[in-house]
């Protein structure tokens, strides 16, 4: 069986993308392992809630559910003059403050939040409602919204992450493989194939505006066939792709850096306008035959 060019690259890529899913999917089980079960409580009322981790816990009024074989559906919000006391491990009082605009649903159960405090250590925590003339299902749980966000930006971040480096192995095992002494077709010279190849990076680096990672595919593809280019007319279009690339994520960082200031913004597109110029005049001075005399 004829063995595949740059095969070990393309399982390495795959390899990193499985292990960019695994690792995500980790983090979803501890997270979801990790869940604390709300204590529901009728009010008026009062719950005892073991807190094992420290941060904002949130009271719940479920106002459509079934608690304890009864059927609940009450108007969502609370009446005037309900109170919410929160007593801490050590006897303190807690300040409680209250709170709207979250919201649970699941299947017929309805839930919105009404108030939140600070468990600023563990144990367990005595809640309380109070001055409610009919009863109504509460819950008090950890504040799930914010750890919830940062799972989805781990988790976004990894899978960009994994995406990206297996994208850019397996290029770069595509572009070794191309680029490689003798890959060129029978009966073209040499020249002709660099020239193919200085017009391919032209082109990675034009796609890298949407897609970034083609851009450091382009200058490995430089790297590789830079001494096969020394001493040719198109050794001067290599050096000036490597230096577009170089330049261009220099003034991208500084851009980035200083974006919380206005100059930033202003590197950025100054950075853009002046990327897409070596790209037009590098690609028309190649299609010309002409060396880039001004490879800077």
């Amino acid at each position: 069986m004829p063995r595949i060019p740059g095969l070990g690259w393309y399982a390495l890529a795959g390899s990193v993308f499985l292990a960019g899913l695994a690792l995500g999917g980790i983090l979803v089980w501890r997270f979801v392992a990790g869940f604390e079960p709300a204590v529901r409580f009728l009010a008026p009322g009062e719950a005892r809630v073991s807190v094992a981790v420290p941060g904002d816990q949130v009271i719940w009024h479920e106002h459509r559910t079934v608690y304890q074989g009864r059927g609940f559906n009450v108007d969502a919000t609370m009446p005037h003059g309900t109170r919410y006391r929160v007593q801490a491990p050590d006897g303190s009082a807690v300040a409680v403050e209250t709170q709207s605009g979250m919201s649970s649903e699941s299947n017929e159960e309805r839930s919105v939040s009404v108030a939140h405090f600070a468990a600023s250590s563990a144990g367990v925590y005595r809640i309380s409602v109070e001055g409610v003339t009919d009863a109504r299902v509460m819950a008090v749980g950890p504040n799930r919204a914010w750890p919830i966000m940062k799972l989805a930006g781990e988790l976004f971040l990894i899978l960009v992450l994994a995406f990206c480096s297996a994208m850019a192995i397996g290029l770069y095992g595509f572009l070794r493989t191309m680029a490689a002494p003798g890959a060129a077709a029978s009966g073209e010279d040499a020249q002709g194939s660099l020239r193919r190849l200085a017009g391919l990076v032209y082109g990675l680096q034009a796609a890298s505006m949407l897609v970034g990672v083609t851009l450091f595919a382009g200058v490995i593809v430089n790297y590789l066939r830079r001494e096969q280019a020394a001493g040719t007319w198109l050794e001067s279009h290599f050096t000036w792709q490597i230096r577009t690339f170089w330049w261009s994520l220099a003034w991208g960082v500084l851009g980035i850096a200083t974006a919380i200031v206005v100059v930033g913004i202003f590197i950025l597109i100054g950075s853009g306008v002046w990327f897409v110029y070596r790209i037009v005049r590098g690609w028309i001075e190649l299609n010309e035959g002409r060396p880039m005399y001004a490879a800077k």
